[in-house]
């Protein structure tokens, strides 16, 4: 991964904003996205999760909805009928991030992340935010 690159506005997070114009820079396609980007301890997962504070609670809900509609999608589902689980996910984020459940950064993050699903709506899209949300729950903080 590069180093920093600060590209977000004042007060938002450096690596989500990093992340963001990664992959804008990929084309806006999620599926593009270097293994060991999101896997790795240097990686974004990991770095956000950290820079962010955020908890698995916060994070398993989006890991088990996007995992639901790549599992769905595998199993033979229609493209077309999977995309209202992803387009309920916008609702989702704005409705925690009014909320106070999670931070404008991780709304703002989540959000890219569905836009390229939205874009590139293939099996190997949902596949790498499957494993991307799978990573930041790995590298979140238990619940006290």
């Amino acid at each position: 991964m590069s180093q920093s690159m600060h590209r977000g506005g004042q007060g938002s997070n450096s690596y989500v904003s990093e992340f963001i114009y990664k992959l804008k820079s990929l084309g806006g396609d999620i599926s593009k996205l270097d293994d060991r980007d999101i896997f790795h301890p240097e990686g974004y997962a990991s770095r956000i999760v950290e820079n962010l504070g955020l908890k698995g609670v916060q994070l398993r809900r989006f890991y088990s909805e996007i995992r639901n509609i790549y599992d769905r999608l595998q199993e033979g589902k229609k493209k077309e009928e999977l995309k209202y689980y992803l387009y309920r996910l916008y609702a989702i984020t704005q409705y925690q991030e009014n909320r106070g459940v999670i931070k404008k950064d991780f709304g703002n993050l989540v959000r890219s992340i569905l836009d390229s699903i939205e874009k590139n709506f293939t099996e190997e899209s949902l596949r790498k935010a499957s494993d991307f949300f799978m990573a930041m729950v790995a590298y979140s903080k238990k619940e006290s």
